[in-house]
């Protein structure tokens, strides 16, 4: 798994898991993990950690992309669906 010369999505280690979205930013991404694991969903990051060490959110360097196992991916992109069809938190 890790360290493989091909991988799906142009993300270097990760031949079993797929990406299902990129987002921008540390705290969406983990909000998006933890509902995943929340439906039982696997789920791990990959991003560049400067985009971590600095805060950067609106950048190539801040963006984070969430992945899957490949037995995961159809219902991970089914919940991030719904997630985005529910709009914002109303506030």
């Amino acid at each position: 798994m890790w360290g493989d010369d091909e991988a799906p999505d142009g993300v270097k280690g990760l031949s079993d898991s797929r990406r299902i979205t990129t987002v921008g930013g540390q705290m969406e991404a983990l909000i998006l993990k933890a509902r995943l694991e929340a439906e039982g969903i696997p789920a791990h990051l990959s991003y560049d950690s400067a985009g971590a060490i600095y805060g950067f959110s609106q950048t190539n360097l801040g963006a984070v992309h969430v992945m899957v196992p490949e037995g995961f991916e159809e219902e991970a992109r089914r919940v991030c669906r719904k997630i985005r069809e529910s709009g914002p938190a109303p506030g």
